[in-house]
């Protein structure tokens, strides 16, 4: 049993997409949920410091381009600390920030691409220091607070073999009170749906159960 449960976590590690990095010259792309703060710094776990990072809101489809100022130890259900400032330029829905955040190859300058400044951002722009950020395709989509989701999941994988997937949820089950998973097939590989969420707090309750275990290596689909 536990050679099965070692090669299963093996085969999940190696078979799942997005995990996070500490080299610089490498790509880190995670979906997951902003804290807003009053500081004036852009706060990471494991992104350097100084690393370029392109933050979307997936409500909405606005993103920034910014440079990480400094790495916190903070909680681990929130996947980046950000200024009210840039929270405001994306339009983040308190009841759900949720992003996307990518780290770039290159420091080169994205340069702002926009149409118009609203009235109300006009404040907003004035505080941000334009030599560390750029905006880049801000839409004339609806704010955040308007637009509904179809869905959010928490979900595990991708797994490569449909038995990997079906071990999981055998695991999930057992180690995870009021957890239903279910399979789905997605580009061919195998991905164990963990549960629906509605707003960051459906999300810090599964988080409570799963905090200090062996699943914490979760993903966040948006469709």
């Amino acid at each position: 049993m536990r050679n099965k449960i070692f090669i299963l976590f093996f085969l999940f590690i190696t078979s799942c997409q997005n995990l996070p990095t500490y080299e610089s010259a490498q790509i880190y792309e995670k979906i997951g949920f902003a804290e807003i703060s009053n500081d004036n710094q852009i706060a990471h776990h494991t992104i350097a410091p100084n690393r370029q990072i392109r933050i979307t809101n997936l409500l909405n489809k606005k993103n920034i381009i910014v440079n990480v100022d400094k790495n916190l130890n903070y909680k681990k259900q929130r996947e980046i600390i950000l200024p009210n400032k840039y929270s405001d330029l994306l339009e983040l829905n308190s009841t759900l920030p949720l992003v996307k955040i990518e780290t770039l190859r290159t420091n080169k300058t994205f340069k702002a691409n926009i149409g118009k400044i609203f009235e109300e951002e006009k404040q907003v722009v004035q505080n941000v220091d334009v030599k560390n950020v750029d905006i880049v395709d801000l839409s004339k989509n609806k704010k955040s607070t308007d637009i509904k989701l179809k869905k959010i999941e928490i979900f595990y994988g991708d797994f490569i073999y449909k038995n990997s997937a079906l071990d999981m949820v055998s695991l999930l089950k057992k180690e995870i009170s009021n957890v239903n998973p279910v399979i789905v097939q997605v580009n061919k590989k195998y991905r164990v749906k963990a549960k629906t969420i509605n707003d960051i707090n459906d999300f810090d309750i599964f988080f409570d159960k799963i905090v200090n275990t062996k699943f914490e290596n979760y993903n966040i689909s948006v469709d």
